[in-house]
């Protein structure tokens, strides 16, 4: 039992800890920001002049590009903001890999309520190269769907399944992407840590995310097929990921990437029907262990994905190596495998054949499902969540 004393200077050097690698991150971020990405170039400083010109807020009901609202208005605030799109851009993603990186540590900390481990956390995550290269350096904004995404795995596993549904609607209104964790959702329901009803906050979200742009002008149906028209935008069953599809030839016909699309389902199907049936407890570990699951699972077997499609692994990687620390090396090789794709997009990095990276990471997605089945056995982690309400 740590005195007063003793608890105040814990305190103390928390914060001093967590402030000194704050700013070196920061610091390494600011080193990138006058780099100017093709992104940037082809998307985002086109919609931000667009949005400059047209009166900032005022222009989001303008069809301004293939993302949700929720980006644009994020934009517009920027946009009255004296300096540079380019670095207003970049502030607001590094913003976003802080608040990420928050909700890793918090993670963690369920697991390790004293002690520097949930700082630690807080630290791997802000210097994993794919995270400050996405914000700093690409001007992308992975981090805000991420961030979310790791907020509804740390409000399950705190029994707290509204906030949890919430956290997800929040990351699925920003990216696409958040997808990768559906199936997780859709595990807590089956097994009955997740009601019916408190689904219904996904779709109020969603309206709540897109009524601004519709109140000025903006076609609502429009809004509500914009991750239709996202999925429709790329044929190339390759884009770099280091998945099963640098296996396949570049100019794959049709056909194969939606056979690779109910392949992939098939087998997020079966991982459910094999978890539905096992009688398990979860426990903090368990629920991480299945986040990761599925976030690695996912965009291996999607064919179409971007170079950058791992960044969530990647992240809940860092929160699987503290719950158990004999997996430290997951985050490594995922973390650098992410990193290698987002240098070659960003750099043309070509030193390393792609699928040696995919061999890795299958190996990581074998190496984590493994686990997974054995903490559904009744595993070692005995460390129970709250109950949640019946």
């Amino acid at each position: 039992m740590l005195t007063a004393v003793e608890s105040r200077r814990e305190r103390a050097a928390r914060f001093l800890f967590l402030a000194a690698v704050t700013l070196l991150a920061l610091l390494l971020r600011v080193r990138f920001f006058p780099f100017e990405s093709c992104d940037y170039h082809q998307f985002l400083h086109g919609w931000f002049e667009t949005i400059r010109q047209n009166g900032g807020l005022a222009s989001i009901g303008m069809d301004l590009g293939d993302y949700m609202p929720p980006y644009f208005y994020i934009l517009a605030l920027l946009s009255y903001f004296p300096l540079r799109d380019l670095f207003l851009i970049k502030l607001f993603s590094c913003a976003a890999d802080i608040v990420l990186a928050f909700f890793v540590m918090r993670l963690v900390e369920l697991k390790y309520p004293r002690g520097f481990a949930g700082p630690e956390a807080y630290a791997a995550v802000l210097f994993l190269p794919g995270v400050f290269l996405n914000s700093a350096a690409w001007g992308q904004c992975d981090a805000i769907y991420t961030a979310c995404l790791v907020a509804c795995v740390y409000e399950f596993a705190r029994g707290r399944e509204k906030s949890a549904v919430a956290a997800f609607s929040i990351a699925f209104v920003f990216k696409l992407q958040a997808v990768f964790l559906a199936p997780f959702l859709l595990l807590m329901l089956l097994k009955g840590k997740l009601r019916a009803r408190n689904l219904l906050i996904f779709p109020a979200v969603y309206l709540l995310a897109v009524l601004p742009a519709a109140l000025m002008g903006r076609d609502f149906g429009n809004l509500l097929t914009v991750y239709f028209r996202q999925a429709g935008q790329y044929t190339q069953i390759s884009m770099f990921l280091p998945n099963l599809y640098t296996f396949f030839p570049e100019d794959s016909p049709a056909w194969v990437s939606t056979a690779a699309v109910f392949a992939a389902g098939a087998l997020v199907l079966l991982s459910l029907g094999f978890l539905y049936g096992r009688k398990f407890r979860f426990t903090q570990g368990t629920v991480v262990s299945l986040a990761l699951y599925f976030v690695l699972l996912v965009p291996y077997f999607l064919p179409h994905m971007h170079e950058r499609y791992f960044y969530p692994a990647d992240v809940f990687a860092v929160a699987f190596a503290f719950y158990f620390p004999e997996k430290a090396y997951l985050p490594v090789v995922t973390g650098l495998c992410s990193a290698y794709a987002v240098c070659h997009n960003l750099f043309e990095f070509h030193f390393i054949d792609v699928r040696i990276l995919s061999v890795l990471m299958l190996l990581m997605l074998i190496a984590v499902a493994a686990h997974a089945e054995k903490l559904t056995r009744g595993g070692r982690e005995n460390r129970v969540v709250r109950a949640w309400k019946s």
